[in-house]
């Protein structure tokens, strides 16, 4: 799902004209559905294989998980990013970028800094294993899910010289599109 919401808004900085008027209206919620159906078999096929006794096979449906995250959705998610934040870096119209957008990359960094190190060492635990290492980046995982509504209230808040209000106000601020 972040390397979806990263490709979009990157398309909707890139060419706002094509998105207001030619983007089909439900063309995010069906990339997002099929996304999720893709979870749902993946983690379906993770503990079928996996976890019910067909070891045999589990380290092709491991093996396809961490090609699919690290070879194809995180470099997406980095490059259009990168397009994005040097085309907003370059924009004269906006000195700052907007809230979203702040939370779009402070998300997916914590994404690169915590949650890929778990798909690497499940690549490697095709090698070696060392639990550890693979307690280490759980935890590091763990934290990457827990972390992101303590951004989108704290980019929510950013610029006001105290909290004031709640965090649906915090919240509201954050995904509004101006």
């Amino acid at each position: 799902l972040l390397t979806a919401i990263s490709v979009e808004r990157c398309v909707g900085v890139l060419w706002p004209f094509w998105c207001r008027c030619h983007r089909p209206k439900l063309l995010s919620a069906i990339v997002c559905s099929l996304l999720w159906a893709l979870s749902c078999v993946l983690a379906g096929l993770v503990y079928f294989v996996c976890d019910l006794g067909h070891s045999g096979h589990c380290w092709m449906v491991l093996g396809t998980l961490c090609f699919l995250n690290f070879c194809f959705f995180t470099p997406f998610m980095v490059l259009s990013n990168v397009i994005l934040f040097i085309k907003l870096r370059r924009s004269s119209w906006q000195h700052h970028p907007a809230r979203l957008y702040a939370v779009i990359f402070l998300t997916v960094f914590f994404f690169l800094l915590f949650g890929i190190p778990l798909t690497i060492q499940i690549f490697l635990n095709f090698f070696v294993y060392i639990n550890f290492v693979f307690e280490i980046c759980l935890l590091l995982a763990s934290f990457n899910s827990s972390i992101n509504p303590v951004i989108y209230v704290l980019v929510g808040t950013y610029g006001n010289s105290r909290f004031r209000g709640s965090v649906k106000v915090a919240l509201q601020r954050v995904f509004e599109d101006r």
